[in-house]
This record gives structure tokens, sequence and C-alpha cells, in this order.
């Protein structure tokens, strides 16, 4: 039977906001990672649910699932996918740093003591996108998942419920404000949190007792099955699958119309540079080297527009094509990209307490470190 994803009873009390209503920019993917997790666990403590205590391995059980992050993600209804490798990306020797202007280490301590997971020691790490609710997940090293679940419980309101299914398959579901929000811990090595719809926790289940045999998982379905492996090789990854809304068709040259899924990867390779893939799948055919030129068109455009210039992109890419798929590469500089990044986030703050002071008074010009 295939899994659809669906507004459960609990969600619609919820007050959650659409992942279909958020606009990404490829560049905030790099601090992804951190962010995403911090903003997934970042609500004060409440009273505590009382520890499950974790049994080993019951003899004649079958183990649970061993496999990458996105084995937990169902492909029905995602919006998006981003796959993130935070230990590697925190301790590069020129990413690092950089990350460390955007999330500094300050705020990753404050994490690691708050939710019990320290980013600087996860491997891999994920996030996926789905109309009424977001899953996290991550691998984590031994001894992490029982703070984890600890530091989750004290933040819980009332009606915080334990499960436990199966040997080191725990479950606990409650609400953090109006939202519903639910730890799942497989074996003590893989996280997953739903934030809004606790149906996403139930099936990252399912996946991990191996009972969804005719469902595929996030890189299975029809659309993302059709993309290269760009998660194995590279720091972090992006995957969308089609069709897309009216507005993003007519990016890319208009060639997300005809585009069954995107995916983008960043990999650094030192000298202060990342590369940068961006690949399209379809059914170019005959139409690939027309395809070639919209594509090389249009990431000439961009890099030429204010935010390419703000990031200091270069307008000359790598695009090939094969009947099947349109790659782009183009190396990216990292200390423009970083101080484009932070003023962008800073623009953005200025411009939402510009728009709320002017409900009473003006808001003053505000600039970094309280400058005229």
């Amino acid at each position: 039977m295939r899994v659809g994803i669906r507004r459960s009873p609990a969600v619609t009390k919820a007050t959650t906001t659409r992942t279909t209503e958020r606009r990404w920019f490829p560049g905030y993917v790099l601090a992804l990672g951190a962010v995403s997790w911090a903003g997934a666990w970042s609500c004060a403590a409440a009273p505590r649910v009382k520890p499950v205590p974790v049994p080993t391995h019951v003899p004649g059980v079958p183990a649970l699932h061993h496999g990458p992050l996105g084995d937990f993600v169902p492909a029905a209804s995602l919006r998006w996918l981003v796959l993130v490798k935070p230990r590697e990306i925190l301790t590069d020797p020129e990413l690092g740093p950089a990350i460390a202007e955007i999330v500094s280490n300050r705020r990753l301590d404050a994490f690691a003591e708050s939710s019990g997971v320290d980013l600087r020691q996860v491997t891999r790490a994920a996030v996926a996108g789905f109309p009424y609710a977001t899953l996290y997940l991550a691998e984590v090293p031994d001894g992490t998942a029982a703070a984890a679940r600890e530091h989750f419980g004290e933040r819980l309101l009332a009606g915080a419920v334990s499960k436990q299914p199966r040997a080191n398959l725990i479950r606990i579901t409650g609400v953090v404000g109006q939202t519903p929000e639910t730890l799942l811990t497989v074996e003590d090595r893989v996280l997953a949190v739903a934030v809004g719809d606790p149906l996403l926790a139930k099936i990252a289940e399912a996946y991990a007792e191996e009972r969804l045999k005719n469902s595929p998982s996030a890189l299975r379905g029809a659309a993302l099955s059709t993309l290269p492996d760009l998660a194995s090789e590279n720091a972090v990854t992006l995957f969308a699958p089609g069709p897309f809304a009216d507005e993003w068709r007519r990016a890319a040259g208009g060639l997300l119309e005809s585009t069954v899924a995107v995916g983008v990867a960043l990999r650094p390779i030192g000298h202060g540079k990342i590369v940068a893939t961006l690949c399209l799948s379809g059914a170019w055919q005959e139409s690939a080297d027309a395809a070639v030129s919209r594509l090389a068109t249009a990431w000439t455009a961009f890099a030429q527009s204010s935010a390419g210039h703000l990031f200091a992109l270069s307008p000359n890419a790598e695009v090939k094509a094969s009947p099947d798929l349109l790659t782009l590469n183009v190396e990216i500089e990292i200390e423009p990209l970083v101080r484009g990044l932070k003023a962008a986030v800073l623009s953005d703050i200025t411009e939402l307490l510009q728009v709320q002071g002017k409900t009473q008074h003006s808001a003053p010009d505000l600039a970094p470190n309280g400058a005229p």
C-alpha cells in the first residue's frame, strides 16, 4: 500500500506554516543544517517526560533498517529535501570558519546544551519539507539519543505521550506552543523530529521497521530517482521534485516547466572556493542543445544581477547535457559568498523591524554594532 501525507487531526488544531510558502536562496543551504535544527529545538523548557529505558536487541526480532537518512523520508507529497554533512562542513579548514561567521560556535554550544545534540559531531543531517510539516533527521554518536529524548521531553507541554513499538525504537509526541512535535529515535543512532503532522514520524518509524515495501522513500521516488547520486560526494545537497508551481516555471530560462526534478550540490574544493552543481532531469532528447543554451544564458543573467554581484558569482559556468539530464557546474568563492549572506540576513532583519516600527513610530536606521 502506498503512503500519502495528509493532515492529521492534531495538525488541524495546530498553527503551522506551509512549507510551500517559504522562499529559498541557494546560498542559505550552507548553514541550513545548524539553523534548521536550532529552530526545531529552540523553545523554552517545560515539565519533563519520564525517560524511556532502552532495552538491548531482542533475539529473533528483525534488525531495524540501516541506511542513509533519505531512506526514512517518504517520496509522497515531498516538496524539498536537504541533505547536509555538518561535521564535514564545520571541520573543513576553509568552510568551517566561514560558517562560523553566520552560525557562531557560541550558538552551537548553546544548541548542544539545550538539545543534547552537538551539531559538530553529527555526521549527516537532513531536512524535508511537506505541505503541513517539516521532518528533521540526524545521525548521532553513541549516547546522544538518550540526552536528546530527555531534552525533548523538557520542552513539551501537557499531553506528551511516549511509546516504544519495539526494542530500540522510541517515539515521544507532544505539543510545543500550539504545534505538535514528535521525536523518534532509531537504535540510538538516528533522530527524527516531525514538526507539525506527527504522521511523518510514524512513517519514518515504518521505514525503520521496513514495513513500507511498496512506498518508495524520497530518493527512490519517481521524480528524484531520475537524478544522479549527488549526496555521496557533496557536503550539501538540495533536491526538489516537480512539477513546479507557476512562479517557478519561468526559472532557469523557463526550463523548469519541462523539468522532472532539480538537484543542487555544494562541495568545498580548497583555495577558498566551493563548486556548485545544478542538475535538471527531464526528457530533453533532441532539444538538449537548445536547453544548454537557455540554461547558460539564464545563469549569466543571474550572475550579472544585483544578487549575483552581491555574491560575486562568475558568469562563466560549464553546462552540458544528455538526453535526460542538464548539468551546470560553477566555482564560487567562499569569502564574498559569506559576506553577501551576512549582508542579506542583516537586510532582512532591518526591513522586518522597519515595517513593524511604522505601525507606531518610524524605525531608526539600523547598522552593525550600533554604528550610525
